[in-house]
């Protein structure tokens, strides 16, 4: 295509003119090598410039991040596809395995430095002085290895980028700014109504394609990333503070290697092992020259919404645009995905890894060699980003293999080899790392499911079902969310069963066939068997589960559609042909996710005033008429400035020879990821105190509320304190956080 073929001529009959629209090419991955070469160079010359003007003071705002950002998860990853000599894949395949390999690059490469620096005297390897020679350098070596292996290729790919720049494509890019000033009036003036307009705006659009035809089907993926982006980010940048439980620890190790510019292997913790959490948000943190705080609450849900645009390509790949968006959406609508998933850092980098994984097992295009070669990285990133992903991969690999053996199908990439490389990086790096801490848990998680299945599974107390849904709800609206999932299950059940009985007629491959049965029965053990969801976390196995299963909910929900249909249409002797039965369908099925979604982010509790479901928008009324409880949760969740302030007041000045009790969440939570006490080293504060010369540090809920919260979440006054507060040495407060010393 010469140059010329840009520009292409298109008569507008409503006017009688013509038009000239530009076609720009966007798939840089297949321009010429000297073209290509020279955007990597202007983007390494930009990223040196824009350190150089922050180290003299002149930094311009925004600017080193977005930069930063562009060439930290992009940059790598397209040289090593041209390395690799990668070409003709569709954007999205573009531009996902070039984050993977990015992320991969980045996390290896700080390994590497991290290991051989020090011999050099290099003592803080994981520095941004030595991060950006060094990543210069690769990057500099990579380009010469691309220049040589792929220097004859020049087939450059044209894009229309007409739709992105139409209205509804712009539109679609300004949606995520209702959440980011959503959540800054909620943080600033306690006013959700913007994120409840943003939820509004969401079901909008889903109800708009469900009925019309006015979305191009080429925005699908902008649609979806852009509702994944503004659902995480209306929860992450709630507070100016990490929000969760997992994500304090993550965050408590993510600060210790970005301070002393250096991850110690040795430390005996199963989060330590996860480059995902140490190394990586170390490296974007000192190029980015953004905290710790802000890489989990903007970078790692950024980087987690390429996941859903993922899945949309592999569903459509296999299915059709319609049902790969709708599967897409119920992915992306529970809570579990947008609420939980930004306060666990390190399966948000591992879930990518494993769509990857997953997308290669489906790719035609590439050679072999190639898809095996990047299968091993892919996998070995995924194994130092989550070991719980990891396992899961690993013996759900096992079993779908067993299927694949059954059914007599062969497969590429999923092979023996493939499985046994994959077992030996994930063993040999959760034993020589950490102490071995996290295969030590991987043991004792078989030991409880073995005893669990042989002693207590046979139990006639043990062997009722167990399942969060089937717990009690604390209001009819609520009770309604969990009938909800309910449906969404037996849409799931219904679509495995379609699989399973119309196998020969469906586009599914065998690989995903395999991992789909499997997933399945994973999602029904956790849903129904006590030893199972006690063992591993339900709803994170359930997302997790979804990845696979997401497509089943649609095809399932249609079938059960449209049969209801069927019967109607004969009752009634309604005429309507098998295609208006297909779109009648998936419009009462749009309606039914739209409200799946107004439930799961408690948009439905808000306006009726019920029993709040998300801090992000009822924030307000849990402070003016929430219970004891809510506000142990939103304190002991969303801590105040008050709190971190003294818990950084007290890491600062203690003696470190002295023991600190707390309430339950604060000694866990802030005093471990701001207090930088490492979880373990803190104690339960309870209501007798027996030690002398110990510190007891005091949180917004226990001074303001006057409330100590127990690891049952059980609570007491903090005038039960034996002996009293007033006998103690207050040696801090600013009116939201007390340090007292017990002599």
């Amino acid at each position: 295509m010469g140059k010329d073929d840009r520009y292409v001529e298109r008569h507008l009959p409503e006017s009688g003119k013509w038009e000239m629209k530009i076609i720009n090419f966007i798939q840089i991955n297949d321009i010429d090598i000297k073209s290509f070469l020279k955007i990597v160079l202007a983007i390494q010359l930009a990223i040196l410039g824009i350190l150089g003007l922050d180290a003299i003071g002149a930094d311009i705002p925004i600017l080193r991040q977005i930069i930063g950002f562009i060439y930290l998860t992009f940059i790598p990853g397209i040289i090593i596809l041209r390395v690799l000599k990668i070409h003709k894949l569709t954007i999205i395949e573009t531009f996902l395995y070039s984050v993977g390999l990015s992320l991969a690059f980045l996390m290896f490469g700080g390994l590497f430095i991290n290991m051989f620096y020090p011999f050099l005297g290099i003592y803080r390897p994981i520095s941004t002085l030595p991060l950006v020679i060094t990543i210069g350098i690769g990057l500099l070596v990579l380009c010469i290895l691309s220049y040589k292996c792929d220097k004859d290729f020049s087939q450059p790919t044209y894009a229309d980028l007409g739709q992105i720049t139409s209205k509804s494509g712009l539109f679609l890019l300004l949606i995520p700014l209702l959440s980011i000033f959503g959540t800054y009036l909620v943080n600033c003036y306690k006013d959700s109504t913007l994120l409840l307009f943003l939820i509004i705006v969401i079901s909008l659009i889903v109800c708009v394609i469900g009925f019309t035809k006015y979305i191009p089907t080429k925005l699908y993926p902008l649609v979806i990333f852009s509702i994944a982006i503004s659902l995480l980010y209306h929860k992450s940048l709630i507070s100016p503070y990490v929000i969760g439980w997992d994500v304090h620890q993550e965050l408590y190790f993510l600060e210790t290697v970005a301070i002393a510019s250096r991850w110690d292997p040795t430390i005996y913790s199963n989060l330590n092992t996860m480059l995902s959490i140490t190394i990586l948000p170390a490296i974007y943190s000192h190029v980015l020259g953004m905290n710790g705080t802000w890489i989990i609450k903007i970078i790692y849900p950024l980087i987690l919404s390429f996941v859903p645009v993922g899945l949309y390509h592999i569903y459509q790949k296999q299915t059709n645009q319609q049902v790969a968006f709708f599967s897409t959406f119920f992915f992306i609508s529970p809570l579990i995905f947008w609420s939980e998933m930004p306060s666990l850092a390190r399966q948000e980098i591992a879930e990518l890894f494993y769509v990857l994984i997953i997308l290669l097992l489906l790719d035609k295009k590439i050679r072999l060699t190639e898809i095996r070669f990047l299968f091993i990285i892919f996998g070995a990133g995924m194994i130092v980003s989550h070991y719980g992903v990891s396992y899961i991969f690993m013996f759900s690999s096992f079993f779908a293999f067993g299927i694949l053996y059954l059914m007599k199908h062969d497969n590429r990439v999923f092979t023996r080899g493939s499985i046994l490389i994959f077992t030996t990086l994930i063993l040999s790096w959760y034993i020589y790392t950490a102490g071995s801490s996290p295969f030590v848990s991987m043991v004792h998680i078989g030991d409880h499911i073995y005893t669990s299945i042989f002693t207590n599974f046979f139990r006639p107390e043990t062997r009722q079902a167990v399942s969060i849904l089937m717990t009690k709800e604390v209001s009819p609206l609520h009770e309604i969310t969990k009938y909800l999932y309910l449906i969404t299950q037996f849409f799931i059940t219904v679509g495995i069963g379609w699989l399973l009985l119309k196998r020969e007629k469906i586009k599914f491959c065998n690989e995903y066939i395999s991992f789909s049965i499997v997933n399945f029965a994973m999602m029904i053990g956790c849903a129904i068997i006590p030893w199972f969801s006690g063992t591993l976390n339900t709803t994170r196995m359930y997302q997790i589960s979804l990845i696979f299963l997401a497509p089943f909910c649609i095809i399932g929900g249609n079938i059960i559609v449209r049969s209801i249909l069927k019967i109607f249409k004969n009752s009634s002797q309604t005429n309507f042909n098998k295609t208006t039965s297909n779109q009648m369908s998936f419009k009462i099925l749009s309606l039914f996710l739209v409200m799946f979604l107004l439930f799961n982010t408690g948009f439905v509790y808000e306006i009726a005033k019920d029993y709040p479901g998300a801090v992000s928008l009822s924030r307000a009324n849990i402070e003016k008429y929430g219970d004891v409880e809510d506000r142990i949760i939103l304190y002991g969740t969303y801590f105040s400035e008050t709190s971190v302030i003294g818990a950084k007041w007290l890491c600062e000045n203690r003696n470190r020879d002295r023991r600190v009790y707390g309430d339950y969440r604060d000694r866990s939570l802030v005093l471990t990821s701001y207090g930088r006490m490492r979880m373990g080293s803190t104690y339960q504060l309870f209501s007798n105190i027996i030690l002398k010369k110990v510190y007891i540090y005091l949180g917004y809920t226990n001074v303001v509320e006057g409330i100590i919260v127990d690891r049952g979440n059980n609570y007491y006054n903090t005038t039960e304190i034996s002996p009293p507060l007033e006998k103690m040495n207050k040696i801090y407060s600013n009116g939201g956080s007390e340090v007292y010393y017990y002599e």
